[in-house]
């Protein structure tokens, strides 16, 4: 049995050995931004490179993974796209849209919408805008909830169990649980989060969440805005522009659960 799926025979009445190994490497890669080696892949797995080599072509082939010149591996979109044809998601991605443009017009930044996945985050959508330099968030893109601004806001606003759950898989110390978890009940009093971007210098990330009905967690809505050099624009225009459009995004999905805040008094930083 491979280190990344721990299933027992009660729990798998029929064995397919081939599938197993093939959804062991998607959702090893699913994880990672730079390419693996086969060898690499195998190390990681506890299988061996005989094991996975036929797996590999197959994905490959099938185009859910993509092979390099250097011969490392990587996640394709297709799972993606494959995803967002499901009705939920098209539905979800349809109604948000108009919303996002009128938001990307407003603020002339680029938005993107998330979604937890597995607890994950995954960007599914993407409006642009018309400024010739903008930061934009490449569709397909996913990382774990803690590690970025959207996954945090993502996670204030999951159900305490679920939120729990989450934490109780990731290997943090239990000081850092209870700043996060202070955290996200800073975030659920405001309704957003602004701070600057835990990749990019000189990058503010602004990400409010999309709820519909009885406050249940639908995505995350995004921007990512680069500072400008003599910029005098205040971070609040876009937290309220967002809350705005979020509370727009919602109302699709039934009565809105946020209410607007003072947006001045609640950015947290």
């Amino acid at each position: 049995m491979s280190k990344t799926l721990e299933r027992n025979d009660s729990r798998l009445s029929y064995r397919v050995p081939a599938l197993e190994k093939g959804l062991e490497v998607l959702e090893l890669l699913s994880g990672i931004s730079q390419p693996l080696s086969l060898t690499d892949i195998a190390d990681r797995l506890g299988r061996t490179k005989q094991e996975l080599f036929r797996v590999m072509a197959c994905l490959n082939e099938q185009g859910y993974l993509i092979r390099d010149l250097n011969q490392g591996y990587r996640m394709s979109t297709k799972l993606f796209e494959l995803g967002s044809k499901h009705a939920s998601t098209g539905a979800l991605i349809a109604r948000a849209t108009p919303h996002m443009e009128t938001l990307a017009n407003e603020l002339n930044e680029p938005c993107h919408l998330n979604l937890v996945v597995r607890n994950k985050m995954l960007v599914i959508a993407r409006v642009n805008c018309d400024a010739d330099v903008a930061l934009a968030v490449r569709i397909g893109a996913s990382f774990k909830l803690h590690e970025r601004n959207s996954g945090l806001v993502a996670l204030s606003f999951l159900p305490d169990e679920q939120r729990l759950k989450y934490w109780s898989q990731c290997d943090l110390p239990d000081d850092q649980i209870r700043e996060y978890e202070a955290e996200s009940r800073a975030i659920r009093q405001a309704g957003f989060r602004t701070m600057a971007s835990t990749l990019n210098q000189g990058v503010q990330d602004t990400a409010t969440p999309i709820l519909g009905a009885e406050g249940r967690l639908l995505a995350v809505l995004c921007v990512s805005h680069i500072l400008r050099v003599g910029e005098s624009r205040d971070s609040t225009t876009i937290s309220s522009a967002m809350l705005r459009c979020s509370q727009a995004i919602s109302s699709e999905f039934g009565p809105t659960m946020l209410k607007t805040p003072d947006v001045e008094t609640h950015a947290v930083h």
